[in-house]
C-alpha cells in the first residue's frame, strides 16, 4: 500500500503547483499575470458603465483608515478655560495635552454662535411640529376594524 500512495504524491504536488500559479496568475499585476491573461485563465477590469462615470465623481477623495484631518481650531474666548485639577483617579496620571497648536490660525467663535443659533431655531421648529402632530393624534380616534363579509 505505501509503494501506491507515493506514486500519487508527484502528481498531486504537480497538481497543486499548477493550481497555485494559475492563481497566482489572477492575483497580481507582476509574474504570471500578462501569460494567464494571454490563454484566458486571467480576467481583466471591465470599463464601468456609463450611468456610473455620470454619477461618481472621477476624483473621489477618500480619507484613509487611521489618518487624521487637519481642523482649524477655536479662538479663545474672553474668558480663558479653567485650569486642570486632577481628581480621585484621575490624579494618578499626567495632565493631557492640548488638542492644539498655538502657532496654527483659529476660527472665530461667531461662526460658531451662528451655527448654534441656527440649530437651536432648527430645534424649536421640529420640537413644535412634534408637539403638534401629538395634539393632532390625540384629537383623532381610532379606525374602525374593516367590514369583510363571509365568504362560506
Amino acid at each position: 500500500m505505501p509503494t501506491a500512495l507515493s506514486s500519487k504524491k508527484p502528481l498531486l504536488l504537480s497538481v497543486a503547483l499548477m493550481a497555485g500559479a494559475i492563481l497566482a496568475g489572477c492575483a497580481g499585476e507582476g509574474g504570471l499575470k500578462g501569460p494567464a491573461e494571454a490563454i484566458g485563465m486571467a480576467t481583466t477590469p471591465q470599463e464601468s458603465k456609463a450611468f456610473v462615470r455620470e454619477t461618481r465623481p472621477a476624483n473621489a477623495e477618500y480619507i484613509p483608515v487611521g489618518s487624521s484631518i487637519p481642523v482649524a481650531q477655536l479662538c479663545q474666548g474672553p474668558t480663558p478655560p479653567p485650569a486642570y485639577v486632577p481628581s480621585g483617579q484621575a490624579a494618578r496620571f499626567a495632565t493631557p495635552k492640548p488638542i492644539y497648536d498655538t502657532k496654527e490660525p483659529c476660527k472665530p467663535r461667531s461662526d460658531f454662535k451662528s451655527i448654534e443659533g441656527r440649530l437651536d431655531g432648527l430645534q424649536k421648529t421640529n420640537q413644535a411640529a412634534g408637539e403638534t402632530a401629538k395634539a393632532l393624534g390625540a384629537s383623532t380616534t381610532a379606525p374602525k376594524p374593516a367590514n369583510i363579509p363571509p365568504t362560506n
